[in-house]
């Protein structure tokens, strides 16, 4: 068993450099009973009013997002791990409330959904179920009564005793939907947070820099999982370096060069807040 210098790990595959000051003020906030780190992976280096900050840590990496998590969690420190997305918000006092619930009602192998108010619409814990998504029904291979949860709480050593994310998958959600049935499979049990831990944006389609995290899930990542799930099947654990196989650039995100800043980015790939639509998909 691995010494670990936090009691947990806040960790984020991110590109948007100018929230990441205000999701480091709300952690704060929110987590004042334990220790921890914040750890950013990805692309773009700190800004300057994290860069002396002991706990804060940056890893840097050009690849998917699937892998950035997966090459990521390798250097942090911390006892549990939680995996989420750099535009949120973390509500005062709410982690300290979810950790409390976590370390009393979880076992080593069990994971909690931190559930979350996403562009003003709260996410309800139904939300959080196969049953009450369509993609899910037609695929034999998806235990019906199974949970979901993308923005996880869990044991570090864990996440590494199944392998972590499948790489083939270029942005989190399938990898991650991937991992949750995996580990239902060996026997975890995915609870709830006790109340809504943060509050996050939402930008469809091409809006701002989403259209790569779109184009991936819609023109690649929805179709492989549907392949991957759609029969019973005896996946369990993986192979933690797959990561290695995926590409070191990602080019749906930096399609001629890799950017210098996130400014540099909005700028190259002529990124914009009004809402596009994405491309139709010849079927």
């Amino acid at each position: 068993m691995a010494n670990y210098k936090y009691d947990i790990s806040f960790f984020f595959p991110a590109i948007r450099t100018n929230l990441w000051e205000n999701v480091y003020e709300s952690l704060k906030k929110s987590c004042k009973k334990y220790n921890w780190e914040l750890v950013f992976c990805g692309p773009f280096d700190l800004p300057d009013s994290l860069k002396e900050v002991e706990n804060v840590k940056y890893i840097h990496e050009t690849g998917n997002v699937s892998r950035a998590v997966q090459a990521g969690i390798l250097q942090t420190n911390g006892k549990l791990i939680y995996i989420g997305n750099d535009d949120c918000t973390f509500r005062e006092n709410m982690l300290d409330i979810a950790l409390a619930a976590y370390n009393k009602r979880a076992h080593p192998v069990d994971i909690m959904q931190c559930t979350y108010v996403e562009g003003n619409t709260p996410q309800p814990n139904i939300y959080w179920t196969t049953q009450f998504h369509a993609t899910f029904k037609p695929l034999a291979g998806v235990d019906q009564s199974w949970l979901l949860a993308t923005e996880p709480i869990l044991h570090r050593d864990y996440f590494l005793e199944l392998g972590g994310f499948d790489c083939n998958w270029e942005y989190m959600d399938m990898a991650t939907h991937d991992f949750m049935f995996r580990a239902q499979k060996n026997g975890s049990k995915i609870i709830y947070s006790p109340a809504y831990v943060s509050d996050m944006t939402w930008w469809p389609d091409h809006q701002g820099d989403h259209g790569p995290i779109h184009d991936a899930m819609v023109l690649h990542d929805m179709n492989l999982f549907k392949e991957v799930w759609l029969h019973k099947n005896d996946r369990l654990k993986i192979d933690y370096n797959n990561w290695k196989s995926a590409p070191a650039v990602w080019k749906r995100r930096f399609p001629s060069e890799v950017y210098e800043s996130y400014e540099a980015l909005w700028k190259g790939e002529n990124y914009t807040h009004e809402h596009r639509m994405a491309p139709k998909v010849d079927k």
